[in-house]
């Protein structure tokens, strides 16, 4: 990512200043925007492969600022990332609407912000180079289930996402399957009336657009697909069948899909399960989570599931386990992480990186 030019637009010199050096210190070369006009005339300027926006600007906001980038055929390729204070669910709906690829708020972790921009960088870098290509890629599904609840499966889930994203700069699509309460949108601060249950029903063609209209952009390339978060009715029972058509389209579509299969075993999941390529079962690496692990896994070929497509994952979500005694080796571990340890914090993430690495294999 050296020799990479990237835009800076606030309005505020300190922000500029700080965000200017930890560009410099990454390798990036830095131009400096102080409002939408002097951003707009630096773009045209200095084709950045980035710019970095803030919204909150005397005269020209950075919404204003990022249509006019985007309708502006020789600007419109460059990506936008929205580095604001304004952490409302709105603001970040209308910046992508406007055309933004990533939202981030300040405060930000220096770490966090280039790994957002690298990422970003990366995506565009593909869409270059795949321009022209007949051959696209087809995703990959990863179910996460546990037979216990409470063992962070939802959060396994969002950071399975997020890796997806960040580390290998694929489009991505989270379906929370723990219906109907779930939990990705009590936990994302998400809307709930673009929800699973709209495609699961035979009212609504389905085809990618259908599907992405159901969904809640988290961030870039990372789409929420959540549960309704209200009891349904009877009658309006969710179809596997249904299920299967919307995994098939995304992954034909080059998206890959993390689902949240919560804890329990419904026609709905099981058909989750049995469509995707990888499916980790979660446990938080104490003994009952453990014996609730064991006695799924044994009972998966009687009750229709292949084995070796059955992974057991160690979430110490209640904190670090010594012991983890399982039937079969678990093929990751994330720790627990009170604190900053820069220790601990590795060897989440390289938890994290196993995960991916196995899904994509």
């Amino acid at each position: 990512m050296e020799n990479k030019k990237i835009l800076v637009v606030d309005d505020e010199f300190t922000i500029r200043y700080l965000v200017e050096h930890q560009l410099k210190r990454h390798g990036f070369e830095a131009v400096m925007a102080k409002d939408g006009p002097s951003a707009l005339e630096a773009a045209r300027t200095h084709k950045p492969d980035l710019i970095v926006l803030d919204i909150m600007m005397p005269g020209m906001d950075g919404f204003d600022v990022c249509r006019q980038l985007k309708n502006d055929p020789d600007l419109a390729h460059i990506p936008v990332i929205f580095l604001t204070a304004l952490a409302r669910k709105k603001d970040k709906l209308r910046a992508f609407e406007a055309g933004a690829d990533d939202y981030l708020t300040k405060p930000f972790q220096t770490d966090e912000f280039v790994a957002h921009l690298t990422a970003v960088l990366r995506r565009a870098g593909q869409r270059k180079n795949s321009e022209g290509q007949a051959k696209k890629r087809n995703g990959r599904i990863a179910a996460l289930y546990s037979p216990k609840g409470g063992v962070g499966t939802s959060t396994l889930a969002i950071h399975m996402g997020e890796a997806l994203v960040l580390r290998e700069g694929h489009k991505v699509v989270l379906i929370d399957l723990a219906l109907p309460l779930g939990g990705l949108a009590p936990m994302l601060k998400l809307y709930s009336a673009r929800h699973i249950m709209n495609l699961l029903t035979d009212q609504t063609d389905l085809n990618l657009d259908e599907i992405l209209r159901n969904s809640q952009r988290h961030r870039a390339n990372l789409h929420i697909i959540p549960a309704p978060g209200f009891f349904i009715q009877a009658q309006e029972k969710p179809s596997p069948a249904r299920l299967n058509s919307v995994l098939n389209i995304l992954t034909t579509n080059g998206y890959d899909v993390v689902l949240d299969a919560g804890s329990t075993l419904t026609p709905l999941t099981f058909a989750a399960l049995k469509h995707a390529h990888k499916n980790f079962v979660v446990t938080s690496g104490q003994p009952i989570a453990n014996q609730h692990v064991d006695t799924f896994l044994a009972a998966a070929r009687q009750i229709g599931l292949d084995p070796r497509r059955l992974m057991p994952v160690v979430n110490e979500i209640h904190g670090p386990v010594d012991d983890v005694k399982l039937a079969r080796l678990p093929v990751a571990r994330i720790p627990h992480v009170s604190e900053r340890s820069r220790t601990r914090l590795w060897l989440q993430e390289q938890g994290f990186r196993k995960l991916v690495s196995i899904m994509l294999t």
